[in-house]
């Protein structure tokens, strides 16, 4: 075999990156790209694929999984890949009374055993002064983002002050990362109090009782502590015009604060908690269309780096307690396809920026690019074939998840995913995810960050 032949060769489709469009042959060599450009030769290789009329983008990077719910690690690992991600950042949640550390190396060996796509993970500590101690050991095993909470006061997952700038002392010292939840713990309990429990109790005063005034200071509040010893920050699903102010600021005075927001608050409004009930309930909520008007302006300007899912399946039971129910709702499938058809199709935001903010800038800021993130020749091939003219309907029945529904129901998107690849091996494959449990990587983050791409 000459230098030349290749193992797969995407052929004919336009590629795609945080640099630019271009029609161009992709050429694989064993797990990496071996060669990006027009008209590459053909002979001698191993398989060759028309993806004429098609994008080829760089594999979606999910950095917000939540695999502890109705999902397991295999679970999500096989619905992200049917929605065109190849890579997810997963949250190992230590809840009270467990050990960081623990947990962290139980969701490993769980992803090395089980993961169909390649994966990281982030810490989630519920009882910071029994956690925060355990983090310099977990940074050994190569996961470097930690995620502290600033609501849930009542249920006991709430980090303070003196807990979470101590953990972000430790974070800065061995250049870590804080990811922070951001909403303002101790008033939102009074307000929940206030509307959400007794007889006048409906899911439609959700958002009074979590208002974006409350994002803000949280969002303010975070940013403050981590400048004052020096860490780099990530405020996870922001949801608020409101709290882009505070982001934006800090981002004008230079620090190294990022901010994601998530497909349920670009494409959805607060009309859906009042239709679908708990079964929308998410926090920070899905707030107003000025909210996401604001979002997907500060995704354009770069106020807002990168959109993850937030996938968390719950079992909610719709008749019952309001209050009562869980958070989250199942988003992981849907993560390309609403961004591309919310952003792309309707001019919000272009191609490049899309694949900024789901592909590149998150494997930028948490350390893995340029292995993941882009389609350039020594990457990891990772890639996804995108067809833009094929109309798809999102309904619970053609969903992989376990929780059984979604807040999309009925929702017609053009654009989706026909082809994904990871590191040269077929994922989604003619409908299919043929990628096994076990074949998915541990990557440790933070080994080499750069700097977000601007749009």
């Amino acid at each position: 075999m000459g230098d030349m032949s290749f193992d797969l060769l995407l052929a004919g489709g336009v590629v795609v990156t945080g640099e630019g469009i271009q029609r161009a042959d992709v050429g694989v060599r064993g797990e990496k790209i071996a060669a990006v450009g027009p008209d590459l030769p053909r002979e001698g290789a191993r398989e060759v694929i028309d993806v004429t009329g098609k994008y080829v983008l760089p594999g979606v990077i999910d950095v917000h999984v939540h695999p502890v719910y109705l999902d397991t690690v295999e679970d999500c690992s096989r619905v992200a890949a049917y929605g065109g991600t190849t890579t997810l950042l997963h949250f190992a949640y230590a809840r009270t009374g467990e050990s960081l550390l623990e947990q962290v190396e139980s969701m490993l060996e769980d992803g090395l055993a089980h993961s169909r796509l390649d994966f990281g993970l982030h810490g989630g500590l519920f009882e910071a002064p029994k956690q925060v101690p355990e983090i310099p050991r977990v940074m050994e095993l190569g996961v470097r983002t930690f995620k502290f909470f600033l609501t849930y006061l009542k249920q006991g997952w709430y980090t303070d002050d003196y807990q979470l700038i101590k953990a972000m002392d430790i974070l800065a010292q061995r250049g870590g990362m804080a990811m922070v939840h951001a909403e303002n713990g101790g008033g939102i309990d009074y307000l929940e109090d206030k509307y959400l429990k007794g007889p006048n109790a409906s899911a439609k005063y959700f958002n009074a009782s979590r208002p974006a005034a409350l994002e803000e200071e949280a969002v303010f509040r975070a940013i403050r502590l981590a400048e004052v010893v020096g860490c780099r920050l990530y405020i996870p699903h922001v949801t608020s015009a409101r709290a882009l102010r505070p982001i934006r600021m800090a981002q004008e005075e230079g620090l190294p604060v990022f901010a994601e927001t998530c497909p349920q608050y670009l494409t959805l409004t607060q009309e859906v908690i009042e239709e679908r009930g708990a079964l929308a309930k998410i926090g920070p909520p899905i707030r107003t269309a000025e909210d996401r008007e604001a979002l997907w302006a500060a995704l354009r300007d770069g106020t807002l780096q990168t959109v993850g899912s937030d996938h968390a399946p719950k079992y909610k039971d719709v008749h019952g307690d309001f209050l009562e129910q869980p958070f989250g709702s199942p988003q992981a499938e849907t993560l390309l396809p609403l961004t591309y058809d919310g952003g792309v199709n309707k001019g919000r935001i272009s191609l490049v920026r899309l694949v900024q903010v789901l592909c590149e800038n998150p494997a930028r800021i948490f350390g893995l690019y340029p292995r993941k993130g882009t389609i350039a020749v020594g990457s990891d091939a990772d890639l996804v074939v995108f067809d833009p003219t094929r109309e798809f309907t999102i309904r619970a029945e053609n969903q992989h998840t376990n929780a059984r529904y979604t807040l999309y129901e009925g929702r017609t998107v053009l654009g989706w995913p026909v082809m994904t690849f990871q590191r040269g091996h077929k994922v989604l494959w003619e409908g299919e995810i043929v990628a096994e449990p076990g074949m998915g990587q541990f990557l440790p983050t933070l080994e080499s960050p750069a700097e977000p791409l601007m749009p």
